[in-house]
């Protein structure tokens, strides 16, 4: 409890794009926590809080209520370690906080900001409540008397970077969480069940796995949610989560982060879908990052690998990078649906708030937000008749998208998103 941490944005946000339009890099998950919470692996019951940027910040505060947005409040004899959001591998991070006396700028082995220590006793000009830009100036201020520390901590860079670490991150996930999970008692699962490994598996309160599932937890665990449905004819392999309140109908899901109210079938591979996500038809998406409130039409599918097994290239914000890797899907902005049989090509990158039909492959490298149509050709999908869609599909689960939610919307609509509120030094 002698840690204050306050996760931050740089400006590398944007390379994440369209999943962080709607949300922080903190906020996005590998495994089972998202980003932010995997320090609790790192530090005993740490208290958190979240630099937002500021369009951000109403969205992030009812989502995450737990946590602290943009307020940073320093009990006596704490320290405030400032956490780049896009954090991979803590590394000897931790061991050097632990040195750390003077207020300590933190750098990785490539120059990025990892993190800033702000020992109690060195800020008493700090209010014990203050903001982000508080503890900023002061630092700025000050920076001739800090220390300087290189750490072989690593950081997340792009999207397909968090694709690749999901097997990794549920099993590390999994096996921080076991240590606090009580075995569930009211789940139900059928005779007709079939599971490897079972040690490796945990069933959320409520569950149900009908007969004639098969669960295997032999390559890594299994993690299934509260209140959710897993009916007859699943394959789930680990590494795999499926979040609470989510139904899996018949189809294989292996290695996959899925969020919380989710409806999948078909076959799932190494994907992180975030929540509200509906793929509940035949069709296969592989080694993708999906956003909310997505949905896949029947025979939805799309390419992750190359017929020569070159490496992919991702357009994001119009330039072409090279993931290095041969197996790469797509990634798809929050509130995009797709319409039956659409086939998208390998490493597509498609914005938020799309409409893409017409039984036909999508060649685009990148498709902007906001937008209707296919390859063929694209109009923009005007705001009026795009959030009456949002929140008619929304009402479907019981969910009224808040002023604050649309309000940010229309920022993304119209351009608006800007770096106030990251963290530069």
């Amino acid at each position: 409890m002698n840690h204050r941490i306050c996760f931050f944005e740089d400006r590398q946000w944007r390379q994440f794009l369209p999943l962080t339009h709607l949300r922080p890099v903190y906020c996005l998950r590998a495994g089972i926590l998202p980003l932010f919470r995997r320090i609790e692996r790192v530090f005993d019951q740490p208290e958190i809080s979240l630099s937002s940027r500021g369009a951000l910040a109403p969205v992030i505060s009812a989502e995450f209520r737990d946590y602290p947005v943009n307020i940073i409040k320093r009990r006596e004899g704490q320290t405030v370690l400032f956490l780049n959001g896009r954090l991979r591998d803590y590394g000897n991070l931790p061991e050097l906080i632990g040195k750390s006396q003077l207020v300590t700028k933190i750098t990785n082995q490539q120059g990025a900001l990892v993190g800033i220590s702000f020992p109690d006793a060195a800020v008493d000009d700090i209010p014990s409540v203050a903001t982000q830009e508080q503890y900023v100036e002061y630092f700025e201020k000050n920076a001739g008397d800090a220390g300087e520390m290189e750490t072989n901590a690593t950081l997340y860079d792009w999207c397909w970077d968090l694709v690749a670490d999901i097997d990794k991150e549920i099993a590390d996930d999994f096996a921080h969480l076991k240590k606090t999970l009580a075995k569930s008692e009211r789940v139900k699962v059928h005779d007709g069940v079939f599971a490897l490994n079972a040690d490796q598996i945990h069933l959320g309160l409520g569950v149900e796995i009908l007969p004639g599932s098969f669960i295997d937890a032999s390559r890594g665990p299994v993690f299934i949610g509260d209140n959710t449905r897993v009916e007859s004819q699943v394959a789930i392999y680990g590494p795999c989560y499926i979040g609470p309140n989510s139904v899996v109908v018949a189809g294989k899901i292996s290695g996959c982060s899925i969020g919380h109210t989710c409806r999948i079938g078909g076959e799932v591979e190494e994907s992180v879908f975030q929540s509200y996500v509906n793929k509940y038809h035949a069709g296969f998406i592989g080694h993708s990052y999906v956003g909310s409130w997505v949905n896949f039409g029947a025979m939805t599918t799309n390419s992750d690998l190359k017929n020569n097994y070159s490496t992919i290239q991702v357009s994001v914000g119009g330039q072409l990078r090279d993931t290095g890797s041969i197996k790469v899907g797509s990634f798809v902005g929050d509130h995009t649906k797709f319409g039956i049989g659409t086939l998208l090509n390998t490493g597509i990158n498609v914005g938020m708030c799309c409409n893409i039909y017409g039984g036909t492959l999508i060649t685009d490298r990148e498709v902007p937000s906001f937008r209707w149509g296919n390859s063929g050709g694209y109009e923009i999908y005007k705001f009026e008749k795009a959030i009456k869609t949002m929140r008619r599909t929304a009402e479907r689960r019981n969910v009224d998208l808040t002023s604050a939610e649309e309000a940010l919307l229309h920022d993304v609509y119209d351009g608006r998103a800007n770096d106030v509120g990251i963290l530069e030094l």
